[in-house]
């Protein structure tokens, strides 16, 4: 039996004796590690999302939401690095995608791929999960243009910066955890059939320039450290790939918003998405190219960035 077998099994609630009671005979099952039960708490939380928002159509489909943002504490992320933060993902990539098809029964399931991605998520104690779901298709070309309210999200202080460029809100609101910078992961890709030799490329070391830091529903999603004179942010798609993406808002254009920077302190934003961008609640006019402080909160449709020197 595989591992994959055996999660599926612990999912669907198979009592621990009934698996110690097959292991003693065949001597191929053992109890579950830790890591096997950090992997099944992850798969019942998704698949519990998955069948809240599961929908039966009237042609005789089923669809779910395609995109699953899966936040870790900052102590879970630290331990599931390199190799074996793959294997979570391509762990659940699978288990998930037979789940799928099982939940949808005897109809035909219309949603053919998933999107999982690991965040941090500062708030979470070591062992807590929380998963955010998304019905936007990543590979759709088109963008929801919706109405929205101007208010921002509250954020913290800066440090070293003059009181009047941030909200008083945002100094008066107390703050999650601060989590620490993690890379974020699209989605899972499949084990490749066969290994291949390459010859290692070594490459000069780049500068870092400066760091952008992300916000969503008052919760720090990531730092990224940025490297690039010129970046792009915005949902991103097959045919219109960005440099940062922001996930799980179909509000956001696949292209939104250009950051540039002159290496020297300058930094600037040009708004190209169909939905309005704002420093400081001021609405970003669009394709005008417009200075921003570092530290001012600088809003993508529910996202909040702030850029931060080093």
């Amino acid at each position: 039996m595989s591992i994959l077998d055996k999660v599926r099994r612990w999912i669907d609630g198979d009592s621990s004796e009934l698996v110690l009671e097959e292991a003693a005979r065949d001597a191929q099952v053992k109890p579950r590690s830790q890591a096997e039960e950090f992997i099944v708490k992850i798969a019942r939380e998704v698949e519990s999302v998955m069948q809240k928002e599961i929908i039966s159509l009237p042609q005789g489909t089923t669809i779910i939401p395609s995109e699953y943002i899966i936040f870790l504490s900052t102590d879970d992320d630290k331990e599931w690095q390199g190799v074996k933060r793959k294997g979570l993902e391509q762990g659940l990539y699978h288990i998930l995608a037979e789940r799928a098809k099982e939940l949808a029964g005897k109809k035909k399931l219309e949603t053919k791929s998933f999107v999982i991605e690991l965040r941090i998520d500062g708030t979470l104690d070591k062992g807590g999960v929380r998963v955010q779901h998304s019905w936007e298709d990543s590979a759709s070309n088109k963008t929801g243009v919706l109405v929205r309210p101007k208010a921002l999200p509250d954020l913290p202080p800066v440090a070293n910066q003059a009181p009047a460029t941030v909200p008083n809100t945002a100094r008066n609101t107390p703050q999650p955890a601060v989590a620490a910078p993690v890379s974020n992961i699209r989605q899972a890709e499949p084990i490749p059939a066969e290994d291949r030799e390459e010859m290692t490329h070594v490459k000069s070391r780049m500068t870092e320039l400066y760091r952008l830091e992300i916000w969503r529903g008052g919760v720090r999603q990531n730092v990224i450290p940025v490297f690039q004179m010129e970046v792009v942010v915005g949902r991103g798609s097959r045919s219109k790939p960005v440099d940062i993406p922001l996930a799980g808002d179909v509000e956001i254009s696949r292209r939104h918003l250009t950051l540039v920077t002159d290496g020297k302190g300058g930094f600037w934003a040009v708004n190209e998405g169909k939905n309005p961008a704002a420093i400081n609640n001021q609405d970003l006019p669009a394709g005008q190219r417009i200075a921003v402080t570092p530290g001012v909160p600088l809003t993508v449709c529910s996202y909040t960035l702030r850029i931060l020197t080093i």
